[in-house]
C-alpha cells in the first residue's frame, strides 16, 4: 500500500509533516516546525510517537494543509 506526505499548519502557526496510507491512516509525523524552516518532505524521520496528538488535532480542525 503506498503512502501520501503533506505539510500541515496548526492553528499555533506551527507546521508537521505528515505521512498516512492512501486510505487516511496516518502512519507518521515529525514536527513541529517554522513555517520558513521546512525542507524536503522526504528528508524527515516520520515517527508513531505524535500521531496520536495528529489525530486529535485533525478532529479538533486545528490542522489545515500547507503548501
Amino acid at each position: 500500500m503506498g503512502t501520501i506526505k503533506g505539510f500541515w499548519q496548526h492553528t499555533n502557526g506551527k507546521v508537521y509533516a505528515i505521512k498516512s496510507t492512501t486510505l487516511g491512516e496516518i502512519v507518521g509525523a515529525a514536527g513541529p516546525f517554522d513555517p520558513d524552516d521546512i525542507g524536503d518532505l522526504e528528508n524527515y524521520d516520520y515517527t508513531p510517537a505524535i500521531v496520536d496528538w495528529v489525530e486529535r488535532a485533525l478532529a479538533e480542525k486545528k490542522l489545515h494543509r500547507y503548501k
